[in-house]
């Protein structure tokens, strides 16, 4: 199993650095890493407008945005749910 994100570092359009829980200190381009997701139609297209990605939060495993789509609950109803990524793809991606 890969490290996870012990905090963040730093945010810069598109480029989040992380501090990893094995100590290395490594950037996440989420240009190249979300390159084919700038269709309209993808959830992940919101992440390319610079003040919702300033928004990154880390939950000490992954990081991800608060409330950017929907799931639909139990009973039918829309509920807001997060955009977070496999901290394991997040690691193999970074620099």
């Amino acid at each position: 199993m890969n490290p996870r994100i012990a905090r963040i570092v730093e945010v810069k359009p598109f480029l989040v650095t992380v501090e990893w829980t094995n100590g290395e200190v490594k950037s996440i381009d989420f240009d190249k890493f979300l390159m084919r997701e700038r269709n309209v139609d993808s959830i992940f297209s919101k992440l390319f407008q610079k003040e919702i990605f300033s928004q990154v939060k880390t939950d000490g495993r992954t990081l991800y945005w608060d409330a950017l789509t929907e799931m639909i609950d139990i009973d039918g109803s829309k509920i807001a749910a997060p955009i977070d990524f496999c901290p394991d793809v997040l690691y193999n991606s970074s620099k």
